[in-house]
């Protein structure tokens, strides 16, 4: 589904975007329960992937390099379209190899990496099916792609249900509410569900696996691993 009217200038808006709402800050959340919910995230990420020792792995639109930053591989390579984010990458990865780049244009030949991470990137880009297409592209005969969404629909739901529960102090005052609501209305240009994902997967292979996070009755975010088929 569509969120908003496209931006006409996509970089200049991102990076505005980035400014504005820092997509890092779920990991240093002030609130527990969104802490909890983005170690969740993450944790599901890391297990699809299995990244191996000698793996090359590549996160496109990594932000800061908070998830490929946990690996242990051969190679890791990230990639963001944010100047700010590609720099608290570099800080992060140190060595690794970062990149100023278009998700929907990855600026490698075709099959050249054992895993692909794209995690919370498709609700923010113009054409989220071009940026699954690259991810496909790039990755090897075999190799594995894990592709995490925003579920906004059910996050709504779970706040105004824990409102009428009286545990309103699990999601935060109205300010933060607000705030939140803010990020998800100017920040995500689309908002996903399983149905949109299918629909902008559908030159994918079909997914091998699916994650709800934190919990199958209340999946804030869907964590899909896709394995691309091995040559004949």
């Amino acid at each position: 589904m569509l969120n908003q009217k496209m931006p006409e200038r996509f970089s200049e808006w991102n990076e505005e975007m980035v400014a504005r709402h820092d997509p890092e800050r779920f990991h240093a959340h002030p609130r527990a329960i969104v802490r909890w919910v983005e170690r969740k995230r993450v944790k599901a990420v890391l297990r699809l992937l299995a990244a191996r020792r000698g793996d090359r792995v590549l996160e496109v639109a990594c932000g800061a390099g908070n998830v490929i930053g946990r690996l242990h591989c051969r190679e890791r390579h990230a990639l963001d379209l944010s100047r700010q984010m590609v720099r608290r990458a570099h800080a992060r990865l140190a060595s690794d190899a970062v990149l100023l780049a278009d998700a929907e244009q990855l600026p490698y030949r075709d099959g050249v990496f054992d895993r692909v991470i794209c995690t919370s990137v498709l609700s923010h880009v113009l054409h989220p099916e071009r940026v699954l297409n690259e991810c496909l592209r790039v990755a090897k005969p075999d190799g594995r792609l894990v592709v995490s969404v925003s579920y906004e629909a059910v996050i709504e739901r779970g706040i105004r249900l824990a409102r009428r529960l009286g545990l309103g102090f699990l999601v935060g005052n109205p300010e933060v509410v607000a705030a939140e609501s803010v990020y998800a209305s100017e920040y995500h240009l689309h908002r996903f569900d399983l149905e949109l994902l299918h629909e902008c997967a559908v030159r994918l292979p079909r997914e091998q696996a699916v994650r709800r996070v934190p919990l199958a009755f209340y999946p804030a975010h869907l964590v899909v691993l896709y394995v691309k088929p091995a040559k004949e």
